[in-house]
């Protein structure tokens, strides 16, 4: 299979992941805090981890939208200087 196949689907785990252990370690927090406290504070939890879970695929999106941005820039100045190269006359 193609190389990029691999890539997205890991992309897309990765994604996965990063968004629902947050969620699941604050509501097992939440629980654990109903149980020994009885503070009940569920609700918090789940919307906090819904927003730190947010946050990381906000930050893994970002780093792999640069990636693919440095790359199609280094692509760009490979072509360049091959270009410029040719019109020098030189051989690839």
């Amino acid at each position: 299979m193609n190389k990029d196949v691999f890539r997205t689907w890991a992309l897309v785990l990765q994604l996965g992941i990063s968004m629902l252990v947050p969620i699941f370690l604050l509501v097992a927090f939440g629980y654990f805090l109903k149980e020994k406290f009885s503070l009940d504070a569920m609700l918090f939890c789940i919307i906090f981890g819904t927003l730190v879970g947010v946050r990381n695929v906000y930050a893994i999106v970002k780093n792999y939208l640069s990636t693919i941005d440095r790359s199609k820039q280094s692509e760009s100045e490979l072509v360049k200087r091959h270009v410029k190269n040719i019109e020098k006359g030189g051989a690839t």
